[in-house]
């Protein structure tokens, strides 16, 4: 693999853009650009920079990939496979942001309703014990429809959750089979 093959795969790893790292190697995004494309070669300089920037050896990312099988090891992380970890964890951790805002959500809506509830009443127990006639008839709430919306982004949240912890369990048990 060649240094600008490797370069942007390590790039893409981190998240960072061209322009980002050009900004931290003090080059222009074309120049990253044309190391990528290996059009051209960085200088030595700039290996340094970038060997610092992503924490890999200077020989890791200068020497080209090895071709005979016998001398690859097996159980050594190649850099698609932290991709795809990467990936994988990004899903995951908005899985369970969603899943923990939609039970929040949930939690917030129910306090309201019952918050609400409770006001009406006391408002209920007051206007019935100043009313002098007697004929007072409250308006009826139909407080399980308000609580629908709650129950259905506590359903979801939960799905959410639910979901993260099997994923996380398949992943435990991939880790050591």
């Amino acid at each position: 693999m060649k240094i600008g093959n490797k370069l942007n795969q390590l790039r893409k790893l981190s998240g960072m853009t061209q322009e980002q790292l050009a900004e931290k190697i003090d080059v222009s995004r074309q120049t990253i650009s044309k190391w990528e494309s290996d059009s051209t070669s960085p200088d030595l300089e700039s290996i340094v920079k970038i060997s610092r920037i992503f924490h890999v050896s200077l020989d890791d990312l200068l020497k080209e990939a090895e071709t005979s099988v016998t001398n690859r090891n097996d159980e050594q992380i190649t850099l698609e496979d932290l991709m795809k970890i990467n990936l994988h964890n990004r899903k995951m951790t908005l899985l369970l942001i969603g899943g923990l805002i939609f039970v929040m959500v949930s939690v917030l809506n129910f306090a309201y309703v019952i918050a609400l509830q409770s006001t009406t009443l006391s408002t209920q127990y007051m206007l019935y014990r100043y009313i002098a006639t007697g004929q007072y008839a409250d308006a009826p709430v139909d407080y399980m429809r308000l609580m629908i919306p709650s129950m259905i982004t506590g359903a979801i949240g939960l799905v959410l959750f639910v979901s993260y912890v099997i994923e996380n369990r398949k992943k435990e048990t991939e880790k050591y089979v």
